[in-house]
C-alpha cells in the first residue's frame, strides 16, 4: 500500500496483512470474515504480531515469514502449517500454456484430479471430506510426489519446469496437510479474493496521506469486505452501526453489530 512520506516528496511502500477464515467448504458454523492489517513492512515481525499468539491450521503460500510458524519452534499445541495447491499449480501453468512443456501439461493435469474430487466434497462435513481424501486424494498425491521426483533429473537444473517442481518439493510436508484434515482447503484461494477489491482501491485511491490514514483504510475495509462475504449490504451496515455508536450504543453489546450480526431488517428505526 503506497503511504505519503512526508519530507521525502514520495510516497513510501507498505502493507497490508490479511487474514481470512471461511469455515463454509467444510459445513462449519462459524462466519466468514476479513481483516486487514496495516504494517510498514512484510518482515517475520509483522507476521509475529498478528500471529504470535495462534495456535491451530495456518494456510497460507510458501512466504518465509510464515514458515518460522511451524515445525520445531512451534510451542505445544503447535501451528500446523497448510500450503497451497494453486500457488503450486500457478508454476507449471504459463508453461504449459506454450504447448512445448509436456511435464509441466501432465503435472496441471494431475493436480486437476486433487481439484475435481475436492469439488464432489464442498459443502460437506470435515469428516466426510477427509474420508473421501483418504479414500480418493492419498493415492494422487502419493504418486504425484514420486512422479516429481522422477521428473527432476531429466531437467536442466535451472530451467523453470525444475524451479516448479521444486517448489513442490520443498514445500510438500505442507501441500499434504489436507489429507489428514477436513477443515484444510487445497489452496488459499479465499484470502487471494479478499486481496482483489483492496488491490482495485489501492489503484482508485492512488494512496494512503500518512500511516493513520492507511490504519484506518484498512479497518474499513476489514468491514466493508466482511459485510460482503455475509451478504450485508455495506453502506446500510456503515450508516446505522456509526449512527448507533455515536448515540451511545453499549459498548458491551459491540459485538451485535459485527456484520454477521448485523441484519437490516432487525435495525429500521421507528
Amino acid at each position: 500500500m503506497p503511504v505519503l512520506d512526508p519530507g521525502r516528496g514520495r510516497t513510501k511502500q507498505s502493507y497490508f496483512w490479511a487474514i481470512a477464515r471461511d469455515d463454509r467448504p467444510w459445513g462449519g458454523d462459524q462466519p466468514p470474515a476479513v481483516v486487514y492489517s496495516y504494517a510498514p513492512g512484510r518482515g517475520h515481525i509483522h507476521a509475529s504480531t498478528l500471529l504470535g499468539g495462534y495456535r491451530g491450521i495456518l494456510q497460507c503460500d510458501g512466504y518465509n515469514a510464515y514458515k518460522k510458524f511451524g515445525g520445531a519452534r512451534s510451542t505445544d499445541p503447535p501451528v500446523t502449517l497448510a500450503f497451497c495447491w494453486s500457488h503450486v499449480r500457478r508454476g507449471f501453468y504459463d508453461l504449459a500454456r506454450t504447448g512445448a512443456a509436456p511435464i509441466a501439461a501432465e503435472a496441471l493435469a494431475r493436480i486437476a484430479a486433487l481439484y475435481r474430487i475436492e469439488s464432489g466434497i464442498r459443502g460437506q462435513s470435515a469428516e466426510q471430506r477427509l474420508a473421501v481424501r483418504q479414500a480418493k486424494s492419498r493415492a494422487l498425491v502419493a504418486e504425484l510426489v514420486i512422479w516429481f521426483a522422477a521428473q527432476l533429473p531429466k531437467l536442466p537444473a535451472r530451467s523453470p519446469t525444475a524451479e516448479a517442481i521444486r517448489y513442490a518439493l520443498n514445500h510438500w510436508g505442507g501441500l499434504a496437510q489436507f489429507l489428514a484434515d477436513g477443515q484444510i482447503e487445497l489452496d488459499t484461494n479465499s484470502v487471494e479474493r479478499a486481496l482483489r477489491p483492496i488491490a482495485l482501491s489501492r489503484k482508485n485511491s492512488l494512496f494512503a496521506g500518512c500511516d493513520e490514514g492507511a490504519a484506518n483504510w484498512a479497518a474499513f475495509a476489514s468491514l466493508i469486505e466482511t459485510c460482503k462475504l455475509n451478504n450485508v449490504e455495506p453502506y446500510a451496515y456503515l450508516k446505522d452501526v456509526l449512527e448507533r455508536m455515536v448515540d451511545g450504543y453499549p459498548i458491551n453489546r459491540l459485538d451485535e453489530l459485527l456484520p454477521w450480526a448485523w441484519r437490516a431488517e432487525d435495525h429500521v428505526k421507528p
